[in-house]
């Protein structure tokens, strides 16, 4: 396992370097090879936050990152691309010197037969609510209630080509560990994930020994999203349950499972964007709305508010969430 790690680490580090040169010089292509792509974002707030002990105001990152990604043709009869992605979480709120954390970084080979990729990596279900979260990446973000959004080491992943907008992913991940079962997370979607081919997208995903802080989980999600004219509106249904423990404190919760919902609605007005979105998870619920304002194609200024309960892992449920309310002003910026 060290020995398929290095090999994995020396080929990212050697694509990494070559697509450094290709981005400094002038975007050639060739028969074999195509130009890699750096791309990022910036998307700073200014929040006001209250956690029940006083108010108090920060600058929050949001997820900012930074990144290169690029294919390039292999000279074999089977056309087949070599395909690597690496993202760091660009952390500009933080003084410390660990500004940088790893985001989805892997390498593969894609062609005819899908794609398949290795590293770190989103797990099949994580990517299967598509563009449903309106609040991603902030304190509304669906991830502060639901069980399910990881972000995996060790990932072995496969995405099979559209077969009449219905497409299969599935992700394998080594636990490394003997005691315990590897886990994976199988999916099946339909339609466009950011529904500008179809008008619709609906996804049915699974996670098996999906391991956590301090729990294994298996969790079954369902997503839909329709989009008429400037109205897009969503939901979905979740299920999470414990099938294992790391820690006996939590031995009882062991069997126990936890159901949620969630449901959002978006409308197009020129510039703007007003949404709204609404989760509950084992009895607690969240609530944020907000509005974005585009200056430009890869530029926005925004503001919403979000008013979420909280979980207590070892009191009410088999998650924890903090309790507070937030309400945030801030821009984005792409490239």
């Amino acid at each position: 396992m060290k020995l398929v790690k290095s090999c994995i680490a020396m080929t990212v580090c050697s694509l990494f370097s070559a697509s450094i040169v290709a981005a400094e010089q002038a975007p050639i292509k060739t028969q074999n090879t195509e130009v890699a792509d750096f791309y990022g974002k910036l998307n700073i707030s200014l929040q006001a936050s209250d956690e029940g002990d006083g108010s108090f105001n920060e600058l929050k990152s949001n997820a900012s990152r930074v990144g290169v990604k690029g294919a390039y043709k292999l000279d074999t009869d089977y056309g087949l691309t070599a395909i690597y992605k690496l993202e760091w979480q660009v952390n500009v709120d933080d003084d410390s010197k660990g500004s940088l954390t790893a985001r989805n970084q892997w390498v593969g080979v894609k062609g005819s037969f899908g794609e398949v990729t290795v590293g770190r990596s989103d797990t099949t279900l994580k990517v299967s609510q598509g563009k449903f979260d309106l609040f991603n990446d902030y304190e509304g973000d669906l991830k502060n209630l639901f069980i399910g959004e990881n972000r995996v080491t060790d990932a072995l992943t496969y995405k099979s080509p559209s077969f009449n907008h219905v497409k299969f992913l599935a992700s394998y991940i080594l636990s490394e560990d003997k005691n315990l079962s590897d886990p994976f997370s199988v999916g099946v979607q339909f339609g466009d994930t950011s529904l500008k081919k179809t008008n619709f997208f609906v996804s049915l995903a699974h996670d098996e020994n999906m391991q956590g802080k301090n729990a294994i989980y298996q969790t079954t999600r369902l997503v839909g999203m329709y989009k008429i004219g400037n109205v897009r509106i969503g939901g979905i249904l979740t299920e999470s349950e414990v099938s294992g423990v790391f820690d006996n404190a939590y031995i009882d919760y062991v069997g126990s499972s936890e159901n949620g919902y969630a449901a959002n609605v978006s409308y197009k007005m020129g510039k703007v964007l007003a949404k709204v979105q609404y989760q509950e998870f084992a009895g607690a619920d969240a609530i944020s709305i907000g509005a974005d304002y585009k200056l430009g194609k890869s530029t926005k200024v925004f503001a919403w508010y979000t008013d979420r309960e909280g979980l207590s892992f070892n009191e009410q449920t088999i998650k924890k969430a903090t309790e507070g309310t937030y309400f945030a002003i801030g821009m984005e910026q792409k490239f």
